[in-house]
């Protein structure tokens, strides 16, 4: 993940081929997520970051001004070519065991899932795991001091690919279209060894509803990318993994 605001209009730029103006740089830093800033006027501190960077180091900048708050490469800068450059071309890649199950990937997703859910959240939620195959049903999430219960299914993905669409189907008989039902769509960055920072959660109406509908109605798909784009019908369901105990409470408040 990219940290200063200056790396971040850098990548943005050279991306682009084009001058874009400060706030352009900074809106889609933070539609993609990039920025994580408490200041509320981000834009402002783009441009006061690029423009410091040009009258301090000159013609040694990584930026030019092309026009007011707008900025381009410069085209006399050289990118150094770091160790740690020379070093991604030959970085391992880590693969998960060519042994593993997909019952044994599942199990492992669904165990993270159930420590989120027990980790985090403004009252306390107990996870439990049905004892019997009920097709279906993953986890069971009880709230502490409450007879209040929801089902949670849970489809998850390994690999180590960003750009890779998330595709999963759900037997139409295994989804209850009541409130007391949600799904979990996670993704397994099988590089960072966990779980994907966001996750898709859909309470069960919802999913029966948008979800494409295959085989005459018997199967449902879900199709979703890991960037946020405006045609995804799902985008509006992607979460911070952590506040997947906060999701789970507030749909049981529709029960």
């Amino acid at each position: 993940m990219m940290k200063s605001f200056k790396d971040i209009a850098y990548q943005i730029l050279k991306e682009k081929g084009q001058p874009l103006h400060s706030k352009e740089i900074t809106k889609i830093a933070l539609n993609r997520e990039w920025l994580n800033t408490a200041g509320k006027t981000p834009e402002a501190t783009m441009n006061a970051q690029l423009i410091v960077d040009i009258n301090t180091k000159k013609d040694k900048s990584r930026f030019i001004k092309t026009a007011p708050s707008t900025f381009s490469l410069n085209p006399e800068f050289k990118e150094p070519i770091r160790k740690e450059q020379k070093a991604k071309d030959v970085e391992k890649i880590y693969k998960i065991s060519k042994g593993i199950s997909s019952r044994q990937k599942g199990n492992i997703a669904e165990a993270r899932i159930a420590e989120l859910i027990a980790l985090y959240g403004d009252t306390s939620l107990s996870c439990y795991k049905p004892i019997s195959d009920d097709e279906g049903i993953d986890l069971i999430v009880k709230e502490k001091g409450s007879l209040k219960t929801m089902y949670i299914q849970i489809k998850s993905r390994f690999g180590y690919n960003p750009d890779e669409i998330f595709t999963a189907t759900a037997k139409a008989l295994s989804v209850v279209d009541h409130y007391s039902m949600a799904m979990v769509f996670c993704y397994f960055d099988t590089e960072q060894g966990d779980l994907w920072d966001y996750l898709w959660f859909v309470a069960a109406p919802d999913f029966v509803k948008m979800a494409n509908k295959l085989q005459g109605g018997k199967m449902f798909g879900f199709v979703a990318g890991r960037k946020k784009k405006e045609s995804n019908k799902w985008d509006q369901y992607l979460i911070d993994k952590r506040d997947l105990a906060n999701a789970i409470i507030g749909q049981m408040s529709r029960i």
